[in-house]
């Protein structure tokens, strides 16, 4: 059986490396997609590691918001945002006509925003733990 310990969130984030860059580094991509699926797959794994989200092939992005939300108490506002991001790849990914990003500035900003809001949020939590 897994043990439950505690980790310091700077340990945490340290932990998880370069895979949580700045949007700053996101805009060096010049192709929409690279810049969508790398930043989002960032989100997905900060929510699945940081605040213990669902994994599985069955779980959508969507679904891990909600439950970082039920279980971390995320803002309206961060959880709208989050949601801005995961609709963005969404439609880019699925939908035939859209295949470039209305505002690469705001979608990076958005992105930057929303990672630094929860990593805030871990940093303030003094109960999190992490499963090893």
């Amino acid at each position: 059986m897994f043990g439950c310990k505690r980790v310091e969130v700077r340990n945490l984030l340290l932990i998880m490396g370069s895979a949580f860059s700045s949007s700053s580094s996101y805009l060096q991509y010049k192709n929409d997609y690279e810049l969508v699926i790398r930043s989002t797959k960032d989100l997905e794994h900060l929510l699945e590691t940081g605040f213990n989200a669902p994994s599985g092939k069955n779980i959508g992005l969507h679904d891990k918001i909600t439950a970082a939300q039920n279980s971390h108490g995320l803002s309206h506002d961060t959880v709208k945002k989050l949601r801005y991001l995961v609709t963005i790849r969404n439609k880019l990914v699925h939908d035939h006509n859209f295949n470039s990003l209305p505002d690469r500035e705001h979608f990076a900003k958005s992105y930057d925003s929303v990672e630094k809001e929860l990593k805030e949020k871990l940093n303030g939590s003094s109960s999190g733990c992490i499963i090893s």
